[in-house]
């Protein structure tokens, strides 16, 4: 028997209806997934300038911190040291000759330690690094450490020096600082190699030791390999480190060129 015209509108009507209501639904639940999706990148973005400002907040503490102690190292406690050197040399005129060779002596090593100081201070105070350049600065921290004589040292300078972001090149700095000085405290290294070479597109740094390395699988980041990383990602330089026991340690930095 065939449908009369009511029924076949009824199920047009509740055909339309169900349409409309699946089209509805489908709407509300695509806009709110997007909104959530919205949401959840603002979010992400906002905890990661959060933790950028915070990083680069540490950072400006860090360094006034590291100007503050170069201040301290170089007008007073070098003061001290040099007022301390000038009264052994006097010292050293009024005793007798079999005690002047070594009063001589001790009095050399206050003034080497007195220079090494200094130079200290100067590498602690962000505006030597300002004013010397990376670069510079880099190799006088190398010739301090070969000075400590710790381990041998080969550094290679690379491509003609291309200059970069001033307060950048004070990061890239402390990051590879912070390298050096762990180099000598843990790695029992014998060898450190360091490479700067300047890229056509990147300026790329390498530091690799021969040391006993460590199990990156194992052991965590302490707070310097942490704090090199969040140094790296605020100037939007990739860093990679890489170790395995008894394979030494090395740190590479590769740092993009900014247009101005």
């Amino acid at each position: 028997m065939p449908m009369s015209k009511e029924v076949i509108s009824l199920i047009v009507y509740l055909s339309l209806l169900i349409l409309v209501l699946v089209t509805f639904v489908m709407f509300f639940f695509l806009s709110y997934q997007k909104r959530k999706n919205q949401l959840l990148i603002e979010k992400a973005e906002e905890k990661r300038r959060f933790e950028a400002e915070l990083s680069k907040t540490q950072n400006e503490i860090q360094e006034q911190t590291f100007k503050n102690i170069s201040w301290e190292l170089h007008d007073n406690v070098g003061q001290l040291l040099s007022v301390a050197k000038m009264q052994l040399n006097m010292l050293q005129m009024e005793l007798p000759e079999n005690y002047q060779k070594r009063l001589s002596e001790a009095s050399e090593v206050l003034g080497k330690g007195l220079s090494e100081m200094r130079q200290l201070s100067r590498t602690l105070n962000t505006d030597y690094v300002s004013n010397l350049g990376l670069q510079e600065s880099l190799e006088v921290e190398v010739n301090r450490f070969k000075r400590l004589n710790f381990l041998r040292i080969e550094y290679d300078h690379l491509g003609d020096t291309i200059p970069i972001n001033k307060k950048d090149e004070i990061i890239i700095f402390r990051i590879f600082q912070e390298c050096f000085s762990n180099c000598i405290k843990y790695s029992k290294a014998t060898l450190l190699s360091i490479v700067v070479e300047f890229r056509s597109k990147e300026l790329f740094i390498s530091a690799t030791d021969n040391g006993v390395g460590f199990d990156m699988k194992k052991r965590g980041e302490g707070a310097g390999l942490i704090n090199m990383r969040k140094r790296a990602e605020l100037i939007g330089a990739k860093l990679t480190i890489t170790s395995e026991i008894n394979k030494g340690v090395s740190v590479t930095l590769a740092y993009p060129y900014k247009s101005n």
